[in-house]
């Protein structure tokens, strides 16, 4: 079982019937984007590197972005 090392909000995108929050989470043996939405996991991507994560989380912001989510403070 890997161990978490850390994690970082890269995004929290809302509109007003929902939430979004990406999440990157550091793994000893990998990488993880685990997608909340209204504070549940909805999804958890595996990645083997950093940049490959932050990429994706790139491109589901933009996508998200296209369907009407602003985005909101971090905290």
């Amino acid at each position: 079982m890997p161990v978490e090392d850390g994690r970082q909000s890269l995004a929290v995108l809302a509109r007003p019937d929902q939430t979004v929050n990406v999440v990157l989470v550091s793994l000893t043996d990998g990488v993880e984007i685990e997608v909340y939405g209204d504070g549940r996991l909805r999804r958890r991507l595996r990645f083997m590197r950093d940049t490959a994560a932050r990429k994706y989380a790139d491109r589901l912001v933009t996508r998200l972005a296209r369907r009407g989510f602003l985005a909101a403070e971090i905290s």
